[in-house]
């Protein structure tokens, strides 16, 4: 879809530097320098015409005290579209896809409220659609999480914020679990996004402003702002990288600080012997990009051997976690 110009600076400015105010809207008409009723039709626009997924925010399931994992699956062609249809019905089943992997042609993301009951709703789906063979690996600690897309160079770019190791649970912080699921949701596109959560749940919009600050220096909230359709905008290509290094700990985390161009960085174990325990994923408006920023990962780590995974098919389409 051909965007405008005033489009491509709304779109870039919502997803890099949507402001964390009470009222955000004003703070980006300021610096376009238009009316903020337009900044917010143009917004519901963008909506309307599924180019903006949603504005807002998301909550680390390790805060919700879940578990995730990668799954790679061979599942026979007769039951892809059996598979499918289970996969729309589970709503902690995301980026599901078929890959060109030569022995694994469906790999999916699920979680769950412990490793246990992973492995057990993995197992019970995938006896389900008949496929016997399959990897289960872990998310052992997720690195970076940003999924922005650079209209102007066609590929996704976004900075680093180092990741601790623990991430606070809603238990620790004193949060019930209702508050930070309504954080999870889109946010409403009007002067004052945060008023009605805020009502809500009994702060004043500058108390919850403040809080969901604190909430990100956390890393409890990650990739606050717009998301973005990358098929809508032209970023058409999207592939995994898997790698292979002597030290897979030190080189995921050169990913995660130098490769600017990854949206998901995460450090994998395996439930069997498994090599590309580092994962990245890389979107771009062509494989060429991608290419050129795979070997850029490569270059950061010595990977020893590597796997890039291009999408074949979206079987989980629109779905936003």
């Amino acid at each position: 879809m051909d965007l405008a110009d005033t489009q491509i600076k709304l779109l870039m400015e919502l997803q890099y530097n949507f402001p964390l105010d009470e009222k955000p809207f004003d703070i980006v008409a300021g610096k376009l320098n238009l009316r903020t009723d337009l900044v917010l039709k143009e917004t519901l626009n963008l909506i309307d015409s599924e180019i903006i997924k949603r504005v807002g925010m998301y909550v680390n399931f390790r805060s919700k005290g879940m578990e995730g994992a990668l799954i790679a699956a061979s599942i026979p062609l007769d039951q892809l579209d059996k598979f499918r249809r289970e996969a729309l019905h589970i709503r902690e089943l995301t980026h599901n896809f078929i890959r060109n992997h030569p022995r694994y042609n469906v790999w999916y993301v699920l979680k769950a409220e412990s490793k246990e009951a992973l492995e057990k709703r993995v197992r019970d789906l995938m006896e389900e659609v008949k496929a016997e063979d399959y990897v289960i690996l872990f998310s052992k600690r997720n690195l970076k999480l940003s999924v922005k897309y650079d209209l102007i160079r066609g590929i996704s770019w976004s900075k680093n914020e180092k990741t601790p190791e623990k991430i606070p649970t809603a238990d620790e912080l004193g949060l019930n679990m209702e508050f930070l699921k309504a954080l999870s949701y889109p946010l409403p596109i009007v002067e004052r996004p945060f008023k009605a959560l805020a009502e809500r749940f009994g702060y004043r919009e500058a108390e919850l402003v403040d809080l969901i600050s604190e909430l990100r220096s956390k890393h409890v909230i990650k990739d606050y702002g717009a998301t973005v359709n990358g098929e809508k905008v032209g970023i058409t290509e999207n592939a995994m990288l898997l790698i292979n290094t002597d030290n897979i700990e030190e080189s995921c985390n050169r990913i995660a600080e130098n490769l600017n161009e990854a949206t998901h960085v995460v450090l994998r174990e395996s439930n069997k012997p498994w090599d590309y325990l580092c994962y990245c994923m890389l979107h771009g408006r062509s494989k060429a990009v991608i290419r050129e920023a795979s070997m850029k990962a490569l270059g950061i780590t010595g990977a020893k051997s590597y796997m890039l995974l291009y999408s074949l098919d979206n079987l989980k389409p629109g779905i936003v976690m």
